[in-house]
């Protein structure tokens, strides 16, 4: 009895240990991986949004790149923490939503009483769980093995998968979708594209993939609810990808042509002037976008994927002209402030909107544990954090980066404000 007492406890150490020499890994490597990134500024962005689409299947499937003008990428000119970090306005975004900050996610588009394409239900009223952010119920979960196989067997539209490689299920109700697809055959697309969600519900480009099938068969106010969550943590196809989907640009040019018309038969629609102004991102018709989501905003205010599109193709200058969303966020203190680390340690709460509350912790070992309670429901997030100039870098251990620029605590409080949030945010004011 004694030896297993002995051996509990000399495991038990030695699981410490390692945790505690894993952090302290992680710590150490962050200025060396923070220079690599700031090395490879563009490499990150496009690494971002691969990691953000390689979910299932998608062997090449691209998104929107930075040619919608210079605001695309002000989080790279307005913060240099940062560029060095590599984040991305989505990327600030999904962490947002995860960590409970910026007053939570709005679909204005999504009720309980649509169909939304039938079957695959999935919940439209919160953002896009990404992978990193979700454990899957074991028996929905895509496994490992079949969502790295399935990037390598994806086939095009019209093709012939070859004969030495055996699809996955995942696999093959997302060819058999697109195929459908392909052919015209709306209904099957979303029955086959369901069939693939219920194996992968957090996948990005099925997703997109559903929408755009609601699309082509009219059904745009479900396409509009579907595609919503999705732009809210990352960006949308590609053209290259988009018109791949189709026979000829013809056809396509017919559906938008058709959207357009329900546009103007019904101007008070917010859903589908957001469903219109996706279509012209994708199409690289940004001054239409950006009147199309200026339409929204006018028509449903609170559409903050919408006013974030909107800064990002259009810039300050195209927002509503209100105080608070004319200009970005400016720093809390001067660029050049350094606040010591050791002047955050501490156990520290703020109040958010509404009920909702948040806790801080910050220790010596430069481990951070975050809390976020609302409506009851409390969530933690746990892993290390550092600081640079005014800047506080919390990096989860379930991946990301969040950065805050913070000012210097006095009388025990200090005023926490996400980096790239949205115009008009306030941020968090933490005390002891």
């Amino acid at each position: 009895m004694q030896g297993r007492q002995d051996n509990r406890q000399a495991n038990r150490e030695t699981r410490q240990g390692d945790r505690q020499t894993n952090r302290g890994d992680r710590q150490d490597n962050r200025q060396t991986n923070r220079n690599d990134r700031q090395d490879n500024r563009q490499q990150n962005r496009d690494d971002w949004s691969e990691n953000f689409w390689d979910n299932a299947h998608d062997a090449y499937h691209d998104h929107w790149h930075d040619d919608f003008g210079d605001y695309w990428d002000h989080m790279w000119e307005y913060h240099p923490v940062a560029a060095a970090f590599g984040v991305t306005a989505w990327g600030v975004n999904r962490l947002s939503y995860w960590f409970g900050y910026g007053g939570g996610y709005y679909n204005p588009y999504y009720g309980d009483s649509g169909s939304y394409g039938g079957g695959g239900y999935y919940d439209y009223s919160q953002p896009l769980m990404t992978y990193e952010q979700v454990t899957m119920p074991v028996e929905t979960a895509a496994p490992v093995e079949a969502v790295a196989s399935a990037t390598a067997t994806a086939t095009a539209p019209g093709a012939v998968p070859s004969a030495s490689t055996e699809p996955t299920p995942l696999t093959k109700a997302y060819d058999e979708a697109r195929q459908a697809f392909y052919e015209g055959d709306y209904p099957r697309s979303l029955e086959r594209v369901n069939a693939a969600l219920a194996i992968a519900p957090n996948d990005a480009a099925l997703h997109e993939f559903k929408s755009l099938s609601l699309f082509a068969a009219g059904k745009y106010h479900d396409a509009a609810a579907t595609i919503h969550p999705v732009l809210a943590v990352g960006p949308g196809w590609d053209w290259t990808t988009f018109i791949r989907m189709y026979p000829s640009v013809d056809t396509y040019t017919a559906q938008l042509r058709a959207l357009e018309s329900a546009v103007v038969s019904n101007p008070k629609s917010a859903d589908l002037h957001f469903l219109l102004a996706y279509h012209y991102i994708t199409c690289s018709s940004t001054a239409e976008a950006i009147g199309q989501l200026q339409e929204v905003l006018e028509l449903q205010p609170k559409d903050t994927v919408s006013l974030q599109l909107l800064q990002m193709i259009g810039g300050p200058s195209s927002l509503p002209k209100t105080s608070s969303s004319a200009e970005p966020p400016k720093p809390a203190t001067p660029a050049a402030a350094t606040i010591p680390k050791q002047d955050l340690v501490g156990s520290w709460k703020a109040k958010g909107a509404g009920d909702s509350s948040f806790g801080l912790k910050l220790s010596d070992d430069s481990t951070f544990a975050w809390t976020y309670t609302e409506k009851g429901k409390a969530k933690s997030i746990e892993g290390v954090f550092a600081v640079e100039e005014n800047t506080l870098a919390l990096q989860p251990d379930a991946g990301g980066v969040m950065l805050a620029e913070i000012s210097a605590p006095q009388n025990g409080k200090f005023h926490f404000q996400v980096v790239g949030s949205p115009p008009g945010d306030k941020g968090l004011d933490f005390s002891k």
